[in-house]
C-alpha cells in the first residue's frame, strides 16, 4: 500500500472546507424541502451521500489508533516499579481504538500523569499487599472501548484507593471548603475534591506527583477537548478513573434544545437521558430545586433563569435533559428537545469571547443561523 505524507495543516485545512460543505448541506435541504421538487430531492440524496463518505474520510485520515501513545507506557511502568521495589502487572486493553489526532496529541500527559500516581500512590509494596491478604502483584489496567458517539478510557489499579477523610482534612487545611461543607459532604462528592487545584494527600514528597496534584491539569485538559473524568475509589481495594472523550473535537453529535425563543447544542458526551416530570413532582431542599429518581435527589437548572430569561407560567410538564458533570448528574430543564444534530464546532476566537463561561464554541445552521453550544462543566 502506497502512502505519502501530508502535513497537519493540510488536514485542518481540509476539516474545515469539509465542515464548511456539511453547513451548507443543510442549507440546501432546506430549500429542497420548501421547494417540494421531487428532482432536487434526488440530487440532494446523492450529494448527502457523497458528502457524508467524504466526511468519512476525511475524519479516518484524521485518526490515529491509541497505540500511537500507549506504546510507551509498559517500560515506563517497569521503570517506576523497579525503583520503588514494586511487582506489577500492566494491563492494556483497546489499544487499536482510534481518536483524532488533535486529541490523541492532548491525552497523553494526563494518561502518564494518572498512571505514575496509580504507582507511586495506588499500588502497595508486596510485603504490604500479602499482610492485607492480596496478591503480591498489583494490577494496573488500562481498558478503551468506542461506545456510539464518544470512547472512553478506563485507568484502574488494585491498590491503596482513596481516602475521603484525608481528602477532606487537605482540602480544609488549603482553606478550599469549610469544617461544615467537609461535614456535609457525600462520599462522591469528597472523591472529587482531587481535582481542586494544589490539593494533595501525599504524606512524603516523592519523584512522583502525590495524587492530587496536577490533577486540576489532568481534568482541565480533558474538558477542553469536550470531555469528562470521572474518578470511583473504594479504600483498601483500588482506584478508577474514567475518561470520556469525543472521537473528534471537529464535529459534534449533540441535542440541539429550546430556551426561550433560542436554540443551544448540548454534546451528547455529557448527555446521561433526557426526561419529562410532572411540575407537581418538583421538591425544594435547601433552596434547591430538585426531583426523586431511584430514591435519589436529583438537583435541577432551569436554563431560563440561567439565561435570565422570564419564567414560563403555562408549563405543566419539565423537559429534562440529565448531564453528568463531575461525577454528578444535574438536570437541565429547556423549553423544548429539537432532536439530535450533527454540528461543526467553531471555537470563540477573541479574547473577550474565550473568558465567557458556559460555552465552548458555537455552530452554524443550514439557516445560516448561529447556536452556541454548551460546555456543561463550566455552566455552573
Amino acid at each position: 500500500m502506497q502512502s505519502s505524507r501530508i502535513s497537519t495543516e493540510q488536514l485542518d485545512k481540509l476539516m474545515n472546507l469539509v465542515g464548511e460543505l456539511v453547513i451548507n448541506r443543510s442549507r440546501v435541504k432546506e430549500l429542497t424541502e420548501e421547494s417540494k421538487s421531487k428532482d432536487l430531492e434526488l440530487a440532494l440524496s446523492d450529494f448527502q451521500k457523497l458528502t457524508r463518505e467524504l466526511q468519512e474520510e476525511v475524519l479516518e485520515i484524521r485518526m490515529v489508533p491509541l497505540d500511537h501513545i500507549t506504546n510507551i507506557f509498559p517500560r515506563m511502568i517497569r521503570d517506576l516499579a523497579r525503583a520503588q521495589n514494586k511487582k506489577i502487572n500492566f494491563i492494556i486493553k483497546g489499544k487499536e481504538i482510534k481518536l483524532d489526532r488533535a486529541i490523541m496529541e492532548e491525552i497523553g500527559d494526563p494518561l502518564v500523569h494518572l498512571l505514575r500516581n496509580a504507582v507511586d500512590h495506588g499500588i502497595e509494596i508486596p510485603e504490604e499487599r500479602v499482610e492485607l491478604g492480596k496478591e503480591e502483584s498489583g494490577t494496573i489496567m488500562i481498558t478503551a472501548s468506542k461506545q456510539q458517539n464518544y470512547v472512553l478510557i478506563k485507568i484502574e489499579d488494585d491498590g491503596r484507593g482513596i481516602s475521603t477523610e484525608e481528602i477532606r482534612k487537605a482540602a480544609l487545611e488549603k482553606g478550599l471548603i469549610s469544617r461544615g461543607e467537609a461535614e456535609q459532604l457525600s462520599e462522591r462528592e469528597a472523591i472529587q475534591l482531587i481535582f481542586a487545584p494544589g490539593l494533595s494527600t501525599a504524606s512524603a514528597v516523592t519523584d512522583l506527583s502525590g495524587r492530587g496534584v496536577g490533577m486540576d491539569v489532568v481534568k482541565n485538559r480533558i474538558e477542553r477537548l469536550g470531555g469528562s473524568v470521572k474518578v470511583e475509589s473504594k479504600l483498601g481495594s483500588g482506584s478508577k478513573f474514567e475518561l470520556k472523550l469525543p472521537i473528534t473535537i471537529a464535529l459534534y453529535q449533540a441535542m440541539l434544545v429550546k430556551v426561550g425563543m433560542e436554540r443551544y447544542a448540548i454534546p451528547f458526551t455529557s448527555i446521561v437521558k433526557s426526561i419529562s416530570v410532572r411540575k407537581e413532582e418538583v421538591r425544594h431542599i435547601r433552596g434547591e430545586e430538585v426531583i426523586v429518581i431511584n430514591e435519589k435527589a436529583l438537583p435541577l437548572l432551569r436554563l431560563r433563569k440561567l439565561f435570565q430569561l422570564p419564567a414560563d407560567q403555562r408549563e405543566e410538564n419539565l423537559v429534562i435533559v440529565i448531564v453528568e458533570k463531575a461525577g454528578r448528574d444535574i438536570g437541565f430543564v429547556v423549553d423544548a428537545l429539537l432532536g439530535k444534530q450533527e454540528v461543526i464546532i467553531k471555537n470563540f476566537r477573541s479574547r473577550l469571547m474565550e473568558k465567557t463561561r458556559g460555552f465552548g464554541g458555537a455552530t452554524i445552521m443550514g439557516d445560516g443561523s448561529v447556536i452556541l453550544i454548551l460546555d456543561v462543566n463550566s455552566i455552573i
